[in-house]
């Protein structure tokens, strides 16, 4: 591990309210985030960074890092709509927004502020067709299962989503669920994993979501990752 990456890294949590915690380990205690340079001891929970993702990633990390520290705007799902968006545009949305940068999948979908919502002053830089747009999934192809149990069911796979790193968009999973299966009505289940380097899964668990099986830890540069949760959402 270079000395550089520590360092900044560190720089950029002590500016943002962390504290040692630990070598190569940072805490936010009022919001109890802890995050570690990797490799490094870490405990289940913490946000594991490493450095190729740093170097590689450094602006959208910063943005979910802060995301998870300080009071989001609460945005309902209620207020917005689902529609199907180009690649182009997902593209955009998520370099910035999302931890990963873009993953290319089979189905866009955006979530706009609708022209009769505007009034709530829910804003963003991203526009689509003349309006906001403040979330974005992407789905993998449909594939028919052979699962003991769910032999013949189709299954999609709900490779990434994410919004504004300003809002909190409540309801937003599960919308952009049911848009997906108002597209594919013949769709049984949907997929998804899990970093668990970055999210216990919680909030998909919480909407329906079950854990059916961990993927193993793969070599990444010089460090091991810790693999990922593997959810099934059942309509």
């Amino acid at each position: 591990m270079l000395k550089e990456f520590p360092y900044s890294l560190a720089h950029f949590l002590l500016s943002i309210g962390f504290q040692s915690a630990g070598e190569n380990v940072w805490q936010h205690e009022a919001s109890k985030v802890r995050v570690a340079a990797m490799p490094s001891e870490s405990q289940s929970g913490d946000i594991c960074i490493g450095e190729d993702q740093w170097l590689s990633r450094r602006d959208s990390i910063e943005k979910a890092l802060i995301a998870r520290v300080i009071p989001l705007r609460s945005v309902f799902a209620r207020d917005t709509r689902i529609v199907t968006i180009d690649s182009d545009t997902a593209r955009i949305f998520l370099q910035n927004e999302h931890v990963k940068g873009f993953l290319k999948g089979s189905s866009y979908l955006g979530c706009i502020v609708p022209p009769h919502r505007v009034f709530r002053g829910i804003e963003s830089t991203y526009i689509f067709k003349g309006n906001p747009l403040i979330g974005v999934a992407v789905f993998g192809k449909s594939l028919v299962m052979k699962e003991p149990g769910l032999e013949g069911c189709l299954s999609g796979e709900l490779i990434e989503m994410a919004t504004l790193s300003s809002i909190r968009l409540v309801g937003g999973l599960t919308k952009f669920l049911q848009a997906y299966k108002d597209l594919h009505p013949e769709t049984h289940n949907v997929m998804t994993y899990v970093d668990k380097e970055w999210n216990r899964g919680n909030g998909f668990l919480s909407v329906g979501f079950a854990k059916i099986g961990e993927t193993a830890p793969i070599q990444v540069g010089n460090r091991m990752n810790k693999g990922n949760l593997k959810l099934r959402y059942v309509y």
